[in-house]
C-alpha cells in the first residue's frame, strides 16, 4: 500500500507558496484589498495587536521600517500577477541587511510558512543575496514552544539582531 507522506506541519489551508519567480515589483494596494471588512473574535484581536505592534516598530525602528509593503510578482507556473504582503521590512542600509516581519497575536506554523515559503523568495528576488542579507522574524504575544515547527525557533529579544539561519520569534506585549 502506498501512502503519501504527510508533512509534520501542514501548510495553512488555501496557502500558496511563491514557486519559480520570474519578476518582482514594489506595488500598490490591489483592488480586491482595498475594501474594509468588518472583522470579529480573534481575528479582530489578532488585527488590534497588528496595529499596536506597527505603531511600536514604526516609532523604534524608524525610517528604516516600512509597515505592510505589498509586492505584486509573476511565477513560472502562473500567467497572472500574484501579489503578497509581508507585516513590515527593515531596511538596515549600513550592514545591508533587511529583516522580513510577520505579526501573529499566537506562535503559530502559518508564520513560518508565510516567511519561508512566499514573503522570502519575493524579497530576495526583488532584493538579490549579494547586495542585501536577509532574515525573518515573527513578531508575536504569545510564544508555546510546544507548538509543531519544522525548525527550531530561536527567541530574539531584539528584531535587528535576527539571523538568516534561523527563525527568529519576537515576543512583544504592549
Amino acid at each position: 500500500m502506498n501512502q503519501a507522506k504527510v508533512h509534520p506541519c501542514p501548510p495553512p489551508r488555501k496557502f500558496r507558496p511563491a514557486g519559480d519567480i520570474l519578476w518582482v515589483e514594489r506595488s500598490q494596494c490591489p483592488p480586491f484589498a482595498a475594501g474594509k471588512r468588518r472583522l470579529r473574535g480573534r481575528r479582530a484581536e489578532g488585527v488590534r495587536y497588528e496595529r499596536k505592534v506597527q505603531a511600536h516598530l514604526v516609532e523604534d525602528l524608524g525610517e528604516g521600517y516600512v509597515p505592510s509593503p505589498w509586492f505584486r510578482f509573476r511565477t513560472l507556473a502562473d500567467p497572472r500577477p500574484r501579489w503578497c504582503q509581508p507585516d513590515g521590512l527593515h531596511f538596515d542600509f549600513e550592514r545591508g541587511r533587511i529583516v522580513i516581519v510577520e505579526v501573529k497575536l499566537q506562535h503559530t506554523i502559518d508564520a513560518w510558512w508565510q516567511l519561508e515559503h512566499l514573503y522570502l523568495p519575493v524579497v530576495q528576488f526583488a532584493f538579490p543575496v549579494p547586495e542585501w542579507e536577509l532574515a525573518v522574524c515573527e513578531v508575536t504575544k504569545w510564544y508555546d514552544p510546544a507548538t509543531a515547527f519544522p525548525v527550531r525557533p530561536v527567541l530574539c529579544r531584539d528584531i535587528l539582531r535576527a539571523k538568516r539561519e534561523d527563525f527568529s520569534v519576537h515576543i512583544w506585549r504592549p
